[in-house]
């Protein structure tokens, strides 16, 4: 039964909710403000725009996906529009809770009248479907159980019980997959297992940690400080191409605002749920492929690469740009002819969203639209929605975004690493160092801690070659026209990136692995159940051959040929977790929270006297002028993160003195001329080293430092918290 939408009574509903969130805020009612506004602004602008445009969806799933995918768009797109008054001097501070608060509920309520006079026959909800989503709540219990596995690391110091629950998530989803009676629960499964693995990587730390999220974090805290995101406030390549980004600038920004959140949670919890929804759009997508059951166990593999659940919480900016990815293809492999004219908004937006959220997903955007309408061109395949057009309009964007808003930056970025792979590509191609150190762990090349990590490489090998297999079996379903061919050549332009990773030098440098491969497992996560089926299927026609078709072998055959796919994804997912690692006492952390206890001593950690001393240094030091010396993580990580020093003032730590001294700042006015700052984070003077290589596990003792060990400098610790140290090295006098 349709619900009846359309009567005056929306409208009411709708407006009460925006002025009790409204109110809220204002009134800064602690929780309420929180939880009740996060899901006004992810989700109720989305909803409105679905149901302005005539844009009907019959699956719940795919509504909430899309409303919250159009909200996030929305809220950016609303927002850079508030900036540009502040840019042009209309508004002062923009970016301020008052400002923001205006202008996107007038732009909502705006929506919400439109919706409902333009709308009159809206069949987007459906009774029945809310009144399953409220009966399926309890299944939400697999993230507070995480959440407790999380107390049991922080008070009782155990894994234990965070060990039980991944395990409870294997046999949860194991006995889902078996039982076809619970395909209608799918859904929230999935995303009741997504959020419990997020939250156990996320909040093992209140500080952000990895490699590019330190830098996301420094260009959103510039944003937030000044009330106004400036296109051109950069001092670095990284900087220019993290400040491009409205997904680590107005976005975060925006929810800090208006939500009264810290800003380190918004990274680890608003982000975390709204990149939960991914898989969920991925679901939608293999579903409308092949069936709810393949759709299911493609999409927990996709879930269980360690990448998705762990590395890529480091990555900010490809979080919200996956979202906006997934909404694309969702829409152009959509060929109901009904929904073909108005699902031209969702297009443009996430268009829109994946240019401003995430520069590298952008190129392989237009690189795979690009070639799969070359292909049906040049095989005359029958390819609907992705068109010139389509192809035109992101190809302008990008390079209205990255050019002209944003000079320099990502684009000469990606035009950098297009240069260095082809003027390499004959001298390199026979060297495995060439491919980079994750190609070589991947490939098995390189030396693994222990026996274990050998048999989780391996498995981790076994998935790629079973994909493989997969996409042979695809092939020859396509050749018999039971794929979608616009599908086909999507699959096929991301087999030929995953053979590139390995066989083409330095490719890996347009995308970090990892978060390559993330990308590429969108399209090719149904291979690895197709090619899993396949081969135990002809293994199971070997064991007990039969001479003549019969409709119930083949039926058993497939259910035993499901349950090994489980066998083998379970253990793929317990060794992605950390779960034998830790089982079996292996040394080497393989999790952020399962080896959290191991990692107490790891640099990589930062630790709350790490940030509170870069704070400090911040504060009270002369760091607009005089310089900054530190080793290579707490420069990356702590520095930048917390410090808010700008780059060319922070000089690393090394046993050259010649190519890293002070640099003699003459040209500004300090207290100190020509001193510097020494930071060193609790790892420094804890084990009386600096970090030079942390890949290649270079360090240098103080004795090897000479900024550290020189006799013609004074040196004074000027700041102290019983772990992280802050020294004033000024010159003595001639």
């Amino acid at each position: 039964m349709q619900v009846n939408v359309n009567n005056p009574r929306f409208l009411i509903y709708a407006l009460a909710f925006q002025a009790i969130v409204c109110l809220l805020i204002v009134f800064d009612i602690p929780y309420f403000r929180q939880v009740l506004g996060f899901i006004f602004l992810a989700f109720i602008p989305g909803f409105l725009l679905l149901r302005a445009f005539r844009i009907e969806k019959q699956h719940l799933t795919e509504i909430i996906f899309l409303s919250v995918g159009l909200s996030v768009a929305f809220l950016m797109l609303t927002g850079l529009v508030i900036n540009e008054f502040g840019l042009f001097g209309i508004i002062s501070d923009p970016l301020a809770t008052g400002p923001l608060l205006i202008g996107i509920n007038i732009v909502v309520a705006c929506l919400c009248v439109i919706s409902y006079f333009t709308n009159k026959n809206y069949k987007g909800l459906n009774s029945e479907n809310w009144g399953k989503f409220w009966k399926y709540l309890p299944f939400l219990i697999l993230p507070v159980l995480s959440l407790i596995g999380l107390l049991f690391i922080f008070y009782f110091n155990s894994n234990l019980f965070l060990i039980f629950v991944i395990v409870f998530i294997v046999a949860v989803f194991i006995v889902t997959a078996l039982r076809s009676k619970l395909s209608s629960y799918y859904p929230l499964i999935i995303l009741s297992i997504v959020l419990a693995l997020l939250l156990s990587s996320a909040l093992i730390s209140t500080y952000m940690y990895g490699d590019d999220i330190p830098g996301e974090f420094n260009r959103f805290m510039a944003t937030k400080t000044t009330m106004i995101w400036q296109p051109q406030n950069y001092f670095t390549t990284q900087q220019m191409s993290d400040n491009s980004m409205l997904s680590v600038t107005i976005l975060p920004t925006i929810f800090s605002n208006l939500l009264n959140i810290e800003p380190g949670y918004v990274f680890k919890i608003v982000f975390l749920v709204i990149f939960s929804f991914v898989p969920l759009g991925l679901y939608e997508l293999y579903r409308k492929q092949w069936n709810e059951k393949i759709a299911f166990i493609s999409v927990t593999f996709f879930i269980a690469n360690y990448v998705y659940f762990a590395a890529l919480l480091q990555e900010a900016k490809q979080m919200i740009g996956e979202l906006f990815y997934v909404i694309l293809f969702l829409e152009l492999l959509n060929n109901n002819a009904k929904s073909y004219k108005s699902s031209w908004m969702i297009i443009v937006l996430a268009l829109f969203g994946v240019v401003v959220s995430h520069y590298s997903m952008s190129f392989i955007f237009v690189l795979l639209t690009l070639f799969v309408w070359i292909s049906g061109k040049l095989f005359r395949n029958s390819i609907k929605r992705i068109n010139a057009s389509v192809i035109a309009f992101s190809s302008c964007l990008i390079f209205f975004w990255y050019l002209y808003i944003i000079p320099a930056g990502p684009f000469y970025k990606f035009v950098g690493v297009i240069k260095t792979i082809f003027g390499n590509f004959a001298s390199e191609f026979f060297s495995s160092s060439s491919r980079g150190a994750d190609v070589q762990i991947a490939l098995g090349l390189a030396t693994r801690p222990s026996t274990f990590h050998y048999i989780g490489t391996y498995l981790y090998d076994l998935t790629i070659l079973l994909i493989l297999v997969g996409f042979i079996v695809f092939v020859l379903a396509w050749r018999k026209k039971k794929v979608n061919s616009e599908f086909g050549l999507m699959v096929f332009f991301n087999v030929v990136l995953l053979i590139s990773t390995v066989a083409v030098p330095q490719f890996s440098g347009l995308l970090e692995l990892g978060r390559l491969y993330q990308v590429i497992l969108m399209f090719l996560s149904p291979l690895f159940v197709l090619g899993t089926e396949a081969i135990f299927k002809f293994i199971l026609k070997i064991i007990r051959p039969q001479r003549t078709f019969n409709r119930n072998v083949e039926k058993r055959r497939t259910s035993i040929a499901m349950a090994l796919i489980l066998i083998v994804l379970a253990a793929f997912f317990l060794f992605q977790t950390g779960v034998i690692y830790e089982v079996t006492n292996d040394p080497v952390p393989s999790s952020s929270s399962l080896s959290y206890y191991k990692l107490q001593s790891s640099p990589w950690l930062i630790k709350e006297c790490d940030a509170l001393s870069a704070q400090w240094l911040s504060k009270y030091g002369d760091v607009s002028y005089v310089p900054t010396y530190a080793d290579t993580v707490s420069y990356s990580h702590v520095i930048v993160a917390y410090g808010m020093i700008e780059d060319d003032l922070v000089f690393l730590l090394s046993n050259d003195y010649k190519n890293y001294q002070n640099p003699g700042l003459t040209s500004h006015t300090s207290n100190f001329a020509n001193a510097s700052y020494i930071y060193l984070c609790q790892f420094n003077v804890a084990n009386q080293i600096v970090q030079w290589y942390t890949r290649g596990n270079i360090t240098y003792p103080f004795s090897e430092v000479p900024v550290l060990n020189s006799t013609s400098n004074f040196i004074n610790r000027i700041y102290s918290n019983g772990a992280s140290e802050i020294q004033l090295e000024i010159p003595k006098n001639p």
